[in-house]
C-alpha cells in the first residue's frame, strides 16, 4: 500500500543533511535563536529534492549566474538564477530543485514563531508570507551579506547580531512580502525619551555582562520587536552595533589609561573572548590592542 503520510518536516539544525554540500560556513555553534544561517557552495548540474523545512526560508543568490527549475507551491517554473536575487519560501513546504552551472547560496531559516509574534503586535489577522522567487530587494539583500559577513567571521559574533538581523528581515517580510493588511502600522514604532534613555542606563550599567536583547527591551517596558525598531529608529543604528561601538570605546579608554593586561581589557569592556575583541578592536582602528596602546601609551 503507498504511503500516504506527509513527509516529517526537518529542523534548520538538519538542513544541510539534506544538502548536496555540507555548508562552508554555519551559524551553528553560535547560540542564534531565531535565525539560522548556512553559506552553501552548490556541485555544478545537480537535482535536489528537499524535504519540508519547519522555518521560513530566505534564500540569497550570492555568486556564478546558472539555469534553475525549481518546483514548489504545486508550480514549476523555469528561469536564469543571477546573483543578488532573492528567494522567500514559507515554511513546510517540500520542493525541488534543477540546475545546470555553479550554485553559491545563501541560506537563511528564520523562526516562524519570531515572525508571527512580531506580526501579533501590528495585525489582530493572521499573516502569512508571499512566497517569491527572483526577487530583486535591495533591503532584504544588504540584511543576507551582513549574515554572511557575520558567518566568515566568527570571532566577531554575538547574539545580539542573530536578534537585531533577524528583526530586521521580518520588518522587511512583513512590510512588503505578506499578507498583513495595514503596513502603516510598522511606520509608527517609536520609542519615547523616557523608555530610551532607561535603556541606554540598563545598558551603560550592564555592558561587561552578556547583554540580551529581551533584557533592554523588558528595561524600556517595550517586547523585543518594538524596542529594535524604536531603538534602530531613535539611535540611527541597531542595538548590537551600538553595545559593540561602547565596549570598543570602554576598551580604548582602559588600554589608554591603565596598565591592565589585554585579557583583562576585555572582559571589563564586555568582550566575550580576547581574541573577540582583537578582531573587533582591529576592524575599528587597524591596529590590534597591544599596539594601539605602544602608539598611544608608548611602552
Amino acid at each position: 500500500m503507498r504511503n500516504t503520510e506527509a513527509p516529517r518536516s526537518v529542523t534548520p539544525e538538519e538542513w544541510p543533511n539534506f544538502l548536496a554540500r555540507r555548508p562552508v560556513l554555519s551559524s551553528s555553534g553560535r547560540n542564534w535563536r531565531q535565525l539560522q544561517a548556512y553559506r552553501v557552495n552548490h556541485p555544478p548540474n545537480w537535482r535536489l529534492e528537499l524535504p519540508p523545512l519547519d522555518a521560513h526560508f530566505v534564500g540569497l543568490h550570492m555568486s556564478f549566474p546558472c539555469e534553475m527549475e525549481s518546483r514548489w507551491r504545486g508550480l514549476t517554473e523555469r528561469r536564469r538564477w543571477v546573483p543578488g536575487e532573492v528567494m522567500i519560501m514559507s515554511a513546510n513546504q517540500e520542493s525541488t530543485w534543477d540546475w545546470t552551472g555553479g550554485l553559491d547560496e545563501l541560506h537563511v531559516l528564520l523562526d516562524p514563531r519570531a515572525l508571527a509574534e512580531a506580526a501579533s503586535e501590528v495585525s489582530d489577522l493572521p499573516v502569512h508570507l508571499i512566497d517569491g522567487c527572483g526577487i530583486l530587494d535591495p533591503v532584504i539583500s544588504e540584511i543576507a551579506f551582513q549574515i554572511a559577513t557575520e558567518l566568515a567571521n566568527p570571532d566577531v559574533s554575538s547574539p545580539l547580531f542573530d536578534q537585531s538581523a533577524a528583526t530586521a528581515l521580518i520588518t522587511r517580510l512583513l512590510q512588503d512580502y505578506s499578507t498583513l493588511r495595514n503596513p502603516q502600522r510598522l511606520q509608527r514604532i517609536d520609542i519615547s525619551p523616557h523608555k530610551l534613555r532607561a535603556a541606554l542606563e540598563y545598558i551603560d550599567t550592564h555592558l561587561d555582562d552578556d547583554v540580551k536583547l529581551g533584557d533592554i527591551a523588558a528595561a524600556a517596558g517595550m517586547s523585543p520587536y518594538h524596542f529594535a525598531r524604536g531603538f534602530r529608529k531613535a539611535v540611527g543604528r541597531p542595538p548590537h552595533r551600538y553595545i559593540l561601538a561602547l565596549r570598543v570605546d570602554r576598551a580604548r579608554d582602559l588600554l589608554r589609561n591603565t596598565s591592565d593586561e589585554i585579557a583583562t581589557v576585555a572582559r571589563k569592556a564586555g568582550f566575550s573572548t580576547q581574541s573577540h575583541f582583537t578582531s573587533v578592536f582591529r576592524n575599528q582602528y587597524g591596529v590590534t590592542p597591544s599596539r594601539y596602546r605602544q602608539l598611544v601609551v608608548g611602552s
